[in-house]
């Protein structure tokens, strides 16, 4: 089969067969001020597209992935990470903030997520017991800037210092990083915010393990 056609029908198959992880109250998530709504308008924005490209380029090849999870609404780039490693992925549902993750995973990625919750630490430490041990979590999140560039749903946005000491009171290591910008170089010349942004603001990329205890 041609490997265009076979891609097709994996993404066809995972569509209809992709499931929904996690238990708990969905109420106060869709609620809350600082979510993302994920539809056809958010996979367009340019901002993703170009986060999602660099995203790509820090994926590490796997010989075999059985299953995924990918933390959060079912996305444009949920299709891309099934495409990537050729394997089905999972989403959550519910309140991350309270959620109960149920399931067991090589890999899962948990992108742009982080800085929405009120209780971050819950969230990787549910991660964390649903991941193999010797699994991969990829994570990636806006490091700290001045409020004023903070996106208006953004809860908090941590210094790498905070990022770092969360993982490891979460039990988890990072083994590989990447910083990177996430709107086109001329975008940041459209303004004196755009400027300060492409000066002060960074999005961190993450491999991430389990730590050995």
């Amino acid at each position: 089969m041609p490997q265009t056609s076979k891609a097709k029908l994996l993404r066809q198959n995972q569509q209809d067969s992709a499931t929904e992880i996690g238990s708990g109250s969905q109420a106060a998530h869709l609620n809350s001020p600082y979510r993302n709504v994920v539809d056809s308008a958010y996979n367009a924005k340019i901002h993703n597209r170009v986060r999602w490209k660099k995203i790509t380029d820090f994926l590490p090849s796997l010989e075999k992935v059985g299953k995924g999870l990918d933390v959060g609404d079912r996305s444009a780039f949920t299709d891309t990470l099934e495409s990537f490693y050729n394997c089905r992925f999972d989403n959550t549902t519910g309140d991350l903030d309270t959620v109960l993750l149920t399931g067991d995973y090589d890999i899962i990625t948990c992108f742009e997520v982080i800085e929405h919750l009120y209780n971050p630490l819950h969230c990787l430490m549910q991660i964390k017991s649903v991941l193999q041990h010797d699994g991969l979590l990829l994570l990636s999140t806006p490091l700290f800037k001045p409020h004023l560039l903070w996106s208006k749903n953004h809860f908090h946005e941590m210094s790498y210092q905070s990022l770092t000491s969360l993982l490891r009171r979460a039990n988890l290591k990072i083994v590989r990083q990447r910083k990177i910008t996430t709107l086109p170089w001329w975008r940041y010349f459209t303004g004196f915010r755009p400027l300060l942004r492409g000066l002060l603001g960074r999005t961190i990329l993450l491999e991430i393990q389990v730590a050995s205890t």
